[in-house]
């Protein structure tokens, strides 16, 4: 088995992050990663009652969130890691604490904590905007037809792509490019 890296203690929490394909139950470790002084008050309250109810899910939340801002990367690293991935495009992610400086206990796969999903990531607040920004939206319009005023489109400004979501359409574009080739469909 080959030489465990030497982690320095500074007090901070380390976390071993896993990945898994979402239909194969079996876990592959990918990076260590040291949580900063949110991350440790968490840590030590989730050994007490109030501590459980007010942080539940917040530490899953927080990795979940810091991994899907730069999926993209870590998927082609897991897939340059581990070519069993190579041929799969849908991933699920989860971790483990290092528990007193015991690097090897945690990159065992058994009892990996999964993360949520993208989609389990959007707050109630979230939700209810996209809720109501579909149904506002479309209010504006048919109040824009019936009275013949400036259509919402003119009067909305124009939103910049945001980044994360360019580089997600780009792989979208990619894989739906591959299916199409093994298909033997061609634009």
């Amino acid at each position: 088995m080959p030489q465990l890296p030497k982690i320095e203690d500074d007090g901070n929490p380390r976390f071993v992050i896993f990945i898994r394909t979402a239909n194969v139950y079996f876990w592959y470790p990918l990076n260590i990663v040291t949580g900063g002084t949110t991350a440790k008050i968490m840590l030590a309250a989730k050994d007490n009652f109030l501590g459980k109810y007010i942080y539940k899910d917040t530490l899953a939340r927080n990795l979940a969130a810091v991994i899907y801002k730069d999926e993209d990367d870590i998927i082609d690293t897991a897939k340059e890691q581990y070519r069993v991935l190579k041929t799969d495009n849908e991933f699920r992610y989860g971790y483990k604490v290092v528990e007193n400086g015991n690097l090897r206990s945690a990159l065992t796969t058994s009892n990996v904590i999964e993360l949520p999903k993208k989609e389990e990531l959007k707050t109630v607040v979230d939700k209810v905007k996209d809720f109501f920004g579909d149904v506002t939206s479309g209010a504006k319009e048919s109040f824009a037809q019936i009275t013949g005023s400036v259509s919402a489109e003119a009067e909305a400004p124009v939103e910049e792509e945001k980044p994360w979501v360019k580089r997600r359409n780009e792989r979208k574009r990619k894989q739906k490019e591959k299916q199409n080739q093994k298909q033997g469909i061609s634009k």
